[in-house]
């Protein structure tokens, strides 16, 4: 096969909604089973916020396929024969074109020719980037939750697909190729060529994937069990994996996977699950049923992957440390085996002032900052590439709805009272927390699931400022929260309310728990009492249903831009990740209806109703619905890198974004980098 054949293949094993909708279509399934991201129109989708140097814009727009050219590519895709006699064709056009043109436009395309050359990503380097690596829950590749945790599975393992670009709703194949889907239940996926798991234990010589390795983790996510063969409540994303109805074993290559009946959320919910890597059944029984190695020593590294990366060092106080993957099989455009990277290191280097020297030190070679420091940075080294996107980590409040849960007093759980709840929402000043945290480099989002970058499902804006929490007026704010504390008669009975702060946004944001504090009991007149954790104490107390709630604190990004699957989860009950004991009849009931509904409009107006349920503005429910976790904002993230630092431009993403870093490179002949 020649590398330029090789990689028209590649480009047919990228696929967006539109292009697998036709494919559905031909076989027909109509729009059976498809990933429904809901980002404006079908093929180009909507990217917030995403404004890279000109000179990477540029490089774009040159070498960019249009969506419908990249569409016709994939559904025509010839036989070598055919396609050969085209290539040559296409030759002999060349050939003739240059002998017709003029020495100035051959001169030209020599000039473009080298400028393309020059643009051709190298081999080699270390990459130094700085993050909360210590921010971090489980090295299972089927638990694992946490933001970096996520980042750094991304390099050492891979998906069954994945998303290429989430914003855009453009899938790409991974360990196996884009599915057939001959029917509307059934999906067939054929293991990728060469795909390899890592040569250390414990698969040691890099054995073959197989259709039976995916099949094996398919069953872990379903079951949910551990070492001990009970059922876990850690494996979150359970519940997306058992819309698999069955699965069957073809081959060595082969999975056929059927769902029970259409699901519009399937794949996405599914295969294409953010927390759904693909382990090697070694380690899943080394350090998943033989022990609990992976749930309960986070500290300890112990990787069974197949990814870009090989890991060599982790310390949550320090870094993580990994190597180019010898063996990986996967290709770039112009036939260089990927990654490009020979080595990576995540640096453990929260606070926003040591980052900032560490730029300047070239001790880091990119890192994302607020924007004063970005602005500063950038003003003192003008070369430096500004990277702005939208921050996909919501900024939301939470509380629990577990009526078996006595509250941190013992008195009762003051949630119960949906007014009580809805008081601490309207108090919430959002705009303060704005300016607070970001400096105003940031938007008030409705719910986690719908925050303001997701345009196609976000509540519009000028509606959005009309609802209690979101409005303007301050003054308007604290009457209506004082009302709502009033009917709960909590203020007369003496008790104070206790919530939980993640210890690291203390540490990120020194002073913003006092702030915090002083916001509530200013508008409430109640003591609020809060309690700094880590992470994982938070994540083991909603798994107990026993969390306090919490005042204006990050969560993950949206695992889909669709919020369907997130509310099946998250908000019916039995969902594998209903942490907060929500139940609403109505929200249920249209969940239910979203997931087997393929229209987006009409998804759309059955999402727009669960919104205002959530956000207590339905005028049939008032505050009965109200969410249990509700948005405050989300950022506009800012970010910078020095020249020879070559991003993928796809990890530039609200989210779920690390392991396109297999195409990020280092210029190390540049003149500023680090010798």
């Amino acid at each position: 096969m020649t590398e330029r054949n090789y990689w028209q293949r590649l480009k047919r094993n990228r696929m967006t909604r539109r292009s697998l909708l036709r494919a559905s279509g031909r076989a027909g399934v109509g729009a059976a089973g498809l990933a429904l991201v809901g980002c404006g129109d079908d093929d180009d989708g909507q990217q917030a916020v995403s404004q890279q140097p000109a000179q990477a814009q540029r490089q774009q727009q040159q070498s960019a396929q249009p969506a419908q050219a990249q569409q016709q590519q994939q559904q025509s895709a010839q036989p070598a024969q055919a396609q050969q006699q085209q290539d040559d064709a296409d030759q002999q056009a060349q050939q003739a074109a240059q002998q017709e043109s003029t020495p100035a436009e051959q001169q030209q395309a020599q000039q473009q020719a080298v400028a393309v050359a020059e643009s051709q990503p190298k081999h080699g380097g270390t990459l130094r980037f700085a993050g909360p690596v210590s921010t971090h829950d489980y090295w299972d590749p089927h638990r694992g939750v946490f933001g970096p945790t996520q980042f750094m599975h991304g390099w050492l393992y891979n998906y069954i697909i994945r998303w290429a670009n989430k914003e855009q709703a453009i899938m790409d194949s991974d360990l196996a190729e884009l599915p057939e889907i001959p029917d509307g239940e059934t999906y067939i996926f054929t293991v990728a060529d060469g795909a390899r798991w890592h040569d250390q234990f414990p698969t040691e010589g890099g054995r073959a994937v197989t259709a039976a390795d995916i099949d094996y983790n398919i069953e872990r996510q379903v079951n949910a069990f551990d070492s001990t063969g009970s059922e876990d409540s850690t494996f979150l994303s359970s519940s997306s994996w058992r819309k698999i109805a069955s699965t069957d074993v073809i081959d060595d290559r082969t999975l056929t996977l059927k769902s029970d009946g259409v699901d519009s959320t399937f794949l996405s919910a599914s295969v294409l699950n953010p927390f759904g890597w693909i382990a090697a059944p070694e380690g899943i029984d080394e350090w998943g049923y033989q022990s609990d190695v992976w749930r309960d020593e986070q500290t300890v590294l112990r990787v069974a992957g197949s990814g870009p990366f090989i890991a060599e060092y982790f310390e949550p106080t320090d870094r993580l440390i990994v190597n180019r993957n010898p063996d990986y099989w996967k290709y770039d455009q112009w036939g260089q085996q990927l990654p490009y990277l020979d080595r990576f290191e995540y640096l453990e280097l929260w606070d926003p002032t040591a980052q900032d020297t560490a730029m300047r030190t070239k001790e880091i070679d990119g890192v994302g900052l607020d924007i004063a420091l970005v602005d500063a940075l950038v003003s003192d080294f003008p070369e430096l590439n500004r990277y702005t996107t939208a921050g996909g980590f919501t900024i939301q409040c939470r509380s629990n709805f577990n009526p078996d849960w006595p509250g941190e007093d013992g008195l009762g759980n003051p949630w119960l009272d949906r007014r009580m709840w809805a008081a601490f929402h309207v108090a919430t000043d959002r705009y303060l927390m704005i300016d607070t945290v970001y400096l105003g480099s940031a938007k008030v989002s409705s719910l986690p699931e719908t925050p303001w970058f997701s345009a196609f499902w976000a509540p519009d804006e000028s509606d959005l400022i009309t609802w209690p929490g979101y409005r303007p007026d301050r003054d308007a704010e604290l009457q209506l929260a004082n009302e709502l504390v009033d009917a709960t008669g909590f203020r007369d009975s003496g008790r104070e309310l206790y919530i939980i702060e993640p210890d690291v946004w203390e540490q990120r944001y020194p002073g913003i728990v006092e702030t915090i504090q002083g916001m509530y009991e200013s508008a409430l007149g109640v003591p609020v009492n809060i309690d700094l954790q880590p992470y994982t104490v938070i994540l083991q107390r909603l798994v107990e249903g026993t969390y306090p709630g919490d005042g204006p604190s990050w969560t993950n990004p949206p695992s889909d831009l669709d919020p369907t699957t997130s509310w099946l989860n998250g908000r019916v009950p039995g969902g594998s990740s209903n942490l907060y004991h929500y139940e609403h009849p109505r929200v249920t009931e249209i969940a239910e209806e979203m997931k087997v509904t393929l229209d987006l409009e009409e998804k759309k107006i059955m999402s727009d109703e669960v919104v205002q349920i959530m956000m207590g503005v339905h005028p049939d429910h008032g505050w009965d619905g109200i969410s249990p976790s509700i948005g405050v904002m989300n950022p506009v993230s800012h970010s910078v890198g020095w020249p020879y630092y070559h991003p993928h431009e796809d990890t530039f993403q609200f989210a779920h974004a690390g392991h396109n870093h297999v195409g990020t490179w280092l210029d190390t002949e540049h003149p500023d980098y680090p010798a």
